[in-house]
């Protein structure tokens, strides 16, 4: 009997915004005993994750300096400004398009086990058209993790649909729910008082 062979995933980190609400690059904050951007990549390393992709733009250089892993590819998107839909194509021009794809914003700090289990929980997943989705409490999270045959279609977004809200809307008989009770799922670092309640209750 011939052996399955199962999907590899490409992960893209998008790290290109101005951070203007947090007033520093998040890219650059103190994650732990490391930068979030570091924290974020050695996260996504598992076995399911062929590659990673980072996308960066806003203090392109600094960022690029501080990144310890010689194991991703990073990426420079000089239309940034343009909206976070431009980084998210820049990120697909880049990876292999036969693999399926994983979004993650560098602001959504996701622990490296947690990023396990919704990647098994994918790989073991035989349906081709499948969009995984984090919900804890009730409520959707990230990553997000889209099967290839939606490739060509998030290529299409732009910021005046939504970007992928729009391909989530019009899929929503392909989303397939990862129940957790891990609540970093929902993390989003936007401003300084967010961030500084969120190492309280994770850096006691």
């Amino acid at each position: 009997m011939q052996k399955i062979k199962l999907p590899k995933i490409s992960a893209i980190i998008l790290a290109a915004g101005k951070s203007s609400r947090m007033k520093t690059p998040k890219p650059l904050l103190n994650w732990g005993e490391e930068k979030l951007i570091n924290f974020q990549i050695e996260s996504l390393k598992n076995s399911n994750i062929e590659e990673i992709i980072v996308v960066i733009g806003s203090n392109a250089e600094e960022i690029k300096n501080k990144i310890i892993s010689d194991e991703v590819k990073v990426v420079e998107n000089v239309d940034f400004e343009l909206g976070k839909t431009t980084s998210i194509k820049k990120g697909l021009s880049e990876i292999n398009n036969k693999n399926d794809i994983l979004l993650i914003a560098v602001d959504q700090p996701r622990n490296k086990l947690l990023i396990e289990q919704i990647s098994d929980f994918h790989i073991n997943h035989p349906e081709n058209k499948k969009i995984i989705m984090p919900f804890s409490n009730g409520k959707s999270g990230h990553p997000i993790i889209f099967s290839n045959v939606f490739f060509n279609e998030l290529t299409q977004i732009n910021e005046e649909t939504e970007g992928i809200r729009e391909v989530i809307k019009r899929n929503q008989d392909s989303i397939i729910k990862y129940k957790t009770k891990d609540e970093s799922a929902l993390i989003d670092l936007n401003t300084p008082e967010q961030y500084e309640e969120y190492l309280l209750n994770h850096f006691k």
